[in-house]
């Protein structure tokens, strides 16, 4: 990126499917109603027609129609593994912090052995304070773009915004709450990384280190007023929602980012709430080389899924016109030496109680329709949407 003003460029989100863009639930569903359709067919009577019709359009319901963001045939799945696994304990009881030994640096530890450090920004996020967002966010993505060479270690990148109620204004008691946004980085590796030094050698200004004590504290504050930390309370999983000793909790995730340029404050109406809200977004850099293969993978798809349309008599549309000149694009860029940068966001609601919690997440989807993006509630996985705000242990 170069200029004060040069946006940042989102891609489009990149079909997952085997046939025809369709998820392989989809084709055996469609392909279930077919069979129920030829069978009630061969019976040779009008009942066994109307019997084999509905099935086909009740199929074809299940495939096709999705509901709070995924489809039928995704939410079987998913209430399969609700009722299938256990539903109360810790979020993660094996993790810990690990304080700082011999002038190291404090990090979150996770059961396969990797760990996560934090670096705490200075900024603020709103343009309107100060030009510190743009710079900060430039040297960022400066920095997670040279993360791509072939002799670059393999971390994963989390960008984290922590918001909730602060201070009344002027210390007034009478006041409403104020708002408290704090900002971090953390990578997440093999052994821990010196967050502050990488971030200062990329030409990002203030990163402050970040001890065990505040770490403790940032996880002990998503389950206050109750004891302990988030990962290790006792947790009862509900279908749309965790419940603690005296505290609830909600995870969304971004389903769908805008396409096209933006810029860094795409997600400031998400990270500055008086909500008890935290935003996580991972970026995992992928290796040019997979990148590539992974862009020719998806325009060999492409191409077919186009032949086979133009051989059943079906004419190409404007969206399979613009997806393959984005393609080309994206070759383009591939061939010139830009990697990619996979990114996931989840976004965890913390709340004293289940009213509470509703009111926090009505909020929330409406900031996001500010934003432009659209969320999915995790019911029925709340546990692993909730891990997915901590940087460096689960990615939904």
């Amino acid at each position: 990126m170069t200029g004060a003003e040069a946006p940042y460029r989102l891609g489009r989100k990149e079909r997952r499917g085997t046939v025809l863009g369709a998820r392989p639930g989809q084709v055996v569903t469609l392909v279930l109603g077919v069979a129920a359709l030829v069978a009630g067919v061969s019976t040779g009577g009008v009942p066994g027609v109307a019997a084999g019709v509905a099935a086909l359009a009740a199929c074809i319901g299940v495939a096709t129609v999705p509901w709070r963001g995924r489809g039928l045939d995704e939410w079987a799945v998913v209430a399969a593994m609700f009722w299938a696994t256990s539903r109360r304990g810790a979020l993660c009881a094996a993790a810990a912090v690990m304080p700082a030994v011999d002038g190291g640096t404090a990090a979150l530890c996770w059961p396969d052995g990797t760990a996560s450090c934090f670096a705490r920004l200075s900024h603020r996020g709103l343009r309107a304070l100060a030009d510190e967002p743009r710079a900060t966010g430039d040297a960022i993505a400066r920095w997670l773009r040279s993360l791509s060479r072939p002799d670059a270690p393999r971390w994963s990148v989390s960008l984290l915004a922590v918001s909730g109620p602060g201070a009344p204004a002027r210390d007034a008691p009478w006041a409403s709450a104020g708002v408290c946004v704090r900002s971090y980085v953390a990578v997440s590796a093999a052994r821990p990384v010196d967050v502050v030094t990488a971030l200062r050698e990329a030409g990002v200004a203030g990163p402050a280190e970040v001890d065990d004590a505040e770490l403790a504290a940032l996880l002990s504050a998503r389950v206050a007023p109750a004891a302990g930390d988030l990962l290790g309370t006792d947790l009862r999983s509900r279908w749309g929602m965790l419940e603690g000793p005296r505290s609830v909790h909600a995870a969304y995730v971004i389903e769908e980012w805008p396409t096209g340029d933006v810029d860094e404050q795409l997600l400031a109406p998400l990270s500055i709430s008086s909500d008890r809200r935290t935003l996580c977004v991972t970026l995992r850099v992928e290796e040019l080389r997979r990148s590539r293969a992974r862009t020719a993978r998806l325009r060999t798809s492409a191409a077919a899924d186009h032949d086979l349309a133009l051989g059943g008599g079906f004419l190409a549309s404007p969206e399979a016109a613009l997806a393959a000149a984005r393609d080309a694009e994206r070759a383009a860029e591939l061939a010139a030496g830009h990697g990619s940068v996979r990114m996931i966001a989840a976004v965890g609601l913390d709340a004293e109680d289940p009213l509470g919690l509703e009111a926090a997440a009505a909020r929330l989807e409406a900031d996001a329709a500010r934003c432009g993006v659209r969320l999915r509630r995790c019911d029925g996985d709340h546990r692993r949407g909730l891990l997915a705000t901590v940087p460096g242990w689960c990615v939904p």
